[in-house]
């Protein structure tokens, strides 16, 4: 094990930072060897067999390329939740799992239904199912990939969630369809300019359909969801939705125009507009 750690600290030394790369090691030996963190920490130096060194070499190249580990363990961490992931979705990050604090800690002990707009892996509308049990999940994608990959992901945790192939773009409420308590999206809201400023890793490898926008249009999915909740979202319902750090004012300003009676935009933990909620008190 230590010899792997060794041949890992130098391979990765010009991508990633010491800190980053004895992580990168630790979850790679855990991955492929079955290895418990207490004793990677420990620092034994466990044998390795010949087939997990090569295993573990290839995943190596790969980190070296820039692929995103979790793409490579096709495994990730959201919320309390584990999840398989693959290039078809986005890999949850730790500023949405702040959006599904925000909710369950307003919707606790509540009943209703939720829908989930854009929902990728199902990170967001599985733990919500998971620690909101008195509402009804119903999460929306456009691509059929993540629609299988949440389906997988809802069948191993045994969490009972309806899932749906729908274009937000497309839908058309009609009168008499049942309404949402809360509506909840991570849409699209990276722009050709801020991508110049993101990870290459993230640019080459996660879906450009979930990531990227307009630049001379990037509020165009909120304009979309506030149209979806003007026909859908239910009296004293909330929209909650994670946003740009760029274009916190200007949602804002979307959601007040289209008709909410409370918008209230909030920071994440790194002090950054990151998570809108916009209500209505009337129906």
């Amino acid at each position: 094990m230590q010899t792997f750690l060794a041949s890992a600290a130098i391979s990765l030394k010009e991508y990633y930072r010491p800190e980053e790369i004895r992580q990168l090691a630790y979850s790679l030996l855990e991955d492929c060897c079955g290895f418990s963190k207490n004793e990677i920490y420990a620092g034994k130096d466990t044998k390795i067999s010949a087939k997990q060194r090569e295993e573990l070499e290839q995943k190596l190249i790969r980190l070296a390329r820039g692929e995103p580990l979790q793409y490579i363990t096709k495994l990730a961490y959201f919320y309390d939740l584990k999840l398989a992931v693959n290039p078809a979705v986005l890999i949850p990050r730790p500023e949405t799992e702040e959006l599904v604090e925000w909710i369950i800690s307003d919707s606790a002990r509540r009943k209703g239904k939720i829908l989930d707009v854009g929902t990728g892996s199902a990170c967001i509308a599985l733990a919500l199912a998971k620690h909101l049990p008195g509402m009804q999940v119903e999460a929306w994608d456009i691509s059929p990939a993540a629609l299988a990959l949440a389906r997988q992901n809802a069948a191993d945790l045994k969490l009972d969630i309806q899932l749906r192939e729908q274009d937000l773009f497309s839908y058309s409420p009609k009168p008499g369809l049942s309404t949402y308590d809360v509506i909840v999206s991570n849409p699209p809201y990276v722009t050709t300019n801020e991508a110049l400023r993101m990870e290459k890793r993230v640019l080459d490898h996660e879906p450009a359909l979930a990531l990227f926008v307009p630049d001379d249009d990037p509020l165009v999915f909120y304009r979309a969801l506030a149209a979806l909740a003007a026909g859908i979202l239910s009296p004293l319902g909330s929209l909650y939705v994670e946003i740009s750090i760029y274009y916190g004012k200007e949602t804002v300003q979307l959601f007040k125009d289209a008709g909410f009676d409370e918008v209230v935009l909030r920071q994440d933990l790194s002090g950054r507009d990151r998570m809108i909620k916009a209500s209505k008190y009337h129906g």
